[in-house]
């Protein structure tokens, strides 16, 4: 095997940097809590929202399938891979969003793919926002259409765009949840937008489904827009719980996408199981609004914590909260910090957020015990005098 050597000369340039990235192994993991090299640790990094992940009746839905569909769907959907469950997850997400009707990917992020290679063609744009996440960037690069990207919620800017627009097709895209920063999108202004241009609006509701609205739809729902979104991207492994994406909106929408999305056509099945623990899971949300109402008293019992530390936090207004370290390297030291606390906070670096700002990416979920947040704080309070993380603080 031909050593390479350019390899190694790269990975040893990007420890030199404060860039390099290793796998950590959990050896176990219950809720929140988890052991890592024999040690128990407290997850505040996961996007299990709703703690739903750990639920008895999704872990008894997908019990009860594997008993008797077995482990894996062994084929493709439009092969022989498309069971019950698949269609009847469609059904109830398509029910539980009030849109005509649904399609389920593997992943979220191959939902993203799939949706705006299969939509635009060559004489499109689209117009991106330039913290979308990565999916929807490589997504719209790998189009047919010509991308533009527009400043973060840069509502001036994307209007003269739009303005400029000589396209066959325009299509304005934006995550509703920033999953670096835990800002919204400004969607009433998009729609307006949207409607003003003859534009269409596609939105990936990935850290929102299950979290925002009266009902757990969305930020489209919370902001009073969900029926005026034509393409409404969501994915089943954050607050829901399971794992797999899912394209929504009207019923041609997605018998394009069944005709022409590659990573649909072409990709193996979810198992049943996870379909029938993603069926149980919305069936919680919808049931269960408590679990929402105490993953918002969380996020609200920190963002006071936080606002008593005089700890550098954004105007907190989702279950994300990042501290904006800068220099990657103090990133690492004050992670590692937080590490010997007891609480795995990793430290997101270049390309995950622009170089320069690096921070500590806290996420909030319901399964987080009172007990759990305030040991989070006093963790921070010790080590506000350290010099490796005095800049956390104000």
């Amino acid at each position: 095997m031909t050593r390479m050597n350019w390899a190694v000369e790269k990975l040893e340039k990007a420890k030199a940097d404060g860039l390099f990235r290793e796998l950590r192994t959990l050896e176990h993991l219950k809720g929140t809590s988890a052991t890592l090299k024999g040690r128990e640790v407290t997850l505040f990094c996961g996007n299990d929202y709703l703690g739903l992940s750990q639920h008895p009746r999704l872990k008894a839905a997908a019990h009860e399938t594997i008993d008797s569909w077995g482990v894996g769907a062994g084929s493709a959907r439009l092969i022989a891979g498309t069971s019950k469950f698949h269609s009847a997850l469609e059904v109830r997400i398509a029910q539980f969003l009030g849109k005509q009707r649904t399609l389920v990917f593997s992943s979220g992020y191959l939902a993203n793919l799939g949706a705006l290679t299969a939509l635009t063609e060559s004489g499109d744009l689209i117009l991106l926002d330039k913290l979308c996440h990565a999916s929807l960037i490589d997504a719209a690069h790998m189009s047919s259409a010509v991308v533009r990207v527009y400043p973060h919620r840069n509502l001036k800017y994307l209007e003269r765009l739009l303005k400029q627009s000589k396209a066959k097709r325009t299509w304005i895209v934006t995550d509703s949840i920033f999953s670096m920063d835990g800002d919204l999108a400004p969607l009433v202004e998009l729609v307006t937008l949207k409607q003003r241009y003859g534009s269409y609006l596609v939105i990936d509701e990935a850290h929102a489904t299950g979290v925002f609205g009266a009902n757990g739809r969305g930020v489209s729902e919370h902001l009073g827009v969900l029926e005026k979104v034509d393409v409404h991207i969501g994915t089943c492994s954050k607050a829901v719980g399971a794992l797999g994406g899912f394209v929504a909106g009207a019923s041609e929408l997605i018998e394009l996408l069944i005709n022409r999305a590659r990573t649909f056509i072409f990709d193996t099945a979810l198992p049943p199981s996870i379909c029938a623990a993603s069926i149980a899971a919305f069936d919680l949300i919808q049931e269960e609004p408590e679990l929402r109402k105490k993953l918002w008293r969380n996020v609200e019992h920190l963002k006071a914590g936080f606002e008593n530390l005089n700890l550098r936090v954004p105007n907190v207004c989702s279950p994300i909260i990042p501290i904006v370290i800068g220099d990657e390297k103090k990133a690492l030291q004050q992670a590692q910090a937080l590490l010997e606390e007891g609480f795995l906070v990793p430290a997101v670096r270049y390309p995950t957020v622009p170089k320069g700002k690096a921070r500590l990416r806290l996420t909030v979920s319901s399964a987080h015990s009172e007990s759990d947040l305030d040991r989070l704080l006093e963790a921070f309070g010790r080590i506000a005098n350290a010099p490796r993380t005095e800049a956390l603080f104000a």
